[in-house]
């Protein structure tokens, strides 16, 4: 009973590094939160921080997602009796969101809770990889773009017959689309920024 939910704990905890202020700080003595649209997410990482910075933050945004998963699912004995695996996974990635080390602010769900589905079944990481390309080569919005990928991802899970997949996934499209509302207006309003490097 303690690890099950201590272990929920931790990878919150873990979840909720902020690698884009850690490493912009450090690296670069910028301070992410400072520009742009003052997210700490890998997007933002990428504009103010340069590609190798930004990419970096990326990856370990990624790994936080997945290496609760991996742990849980591959690694540690069925014995323990822990919760589904996706469970700690989404745990990470609502530390990303909500980071207790800094106020409570946070990214947009899209790299931890996509390491959490690349951890847990790759194939369906690589239809929402498809989804978020399409999407951004079509539009040149990143929002946009992420937002499909989280509802690709979802609704392959519903073909799959996994009810705790679908659960997890369910609710992470709905973080990913809930963090992503001042994007939606921005792109009414014509205030959106756009990508050109596809």
């Amino acid at each position: 009973m303690v690890l099950k939910y201590g272990l929920l704990l931790i990878s919150y905890l873990v979840g909720a590094i902020p690698f884009s202020v850690i490493l912009g700080i450090k690296l670069k003595g910028i301070d992410v939160r400072e520009h742009g649209s003052g997210n700490p997410g890998g997007t933002n990482s990428l504009r103010y921080l340069g590609k190798r910075v930004g990419l970096l933050v990326i990856f370990f945004d990624i790994l936080k997602g997945a290496i609760f998963v991996i742990l849980t699912k591959y690694i540690l004995p069925d014995s323990l009796d822990l919760l589904h695996p996706l469970a700690y996974g989404f745990a990470a990635t609502i530390g990303h969101v909500f980071s207790v080390y800094i106020k409570f602010r946070g990214g947009k769900a899209v790299a931890t809770g996509g390491g959490m589905i690349i951890a847990f079944n790759p194939l369906v990481a690589i239809v929402a990889a498809l989804g978020f390309f399409i999407t951004l080569k079509l539009s040149k919005y990143v929002s946009l773009a992420s937002t499909m990928a989280a509802v690709t991802m979802f609704v392959t899970t519903l073909f799959l017959g996994d009810f705790w997949f679908s659960f997890f996934g369910g609710i992470t499209m709905l973080v990913v689309i809930y963090r992503h509302k001042v994007n939606y207006q921005n792109i009414r309003a014509g205030k959106e920024r756009k990508v050109y490097w596809m």
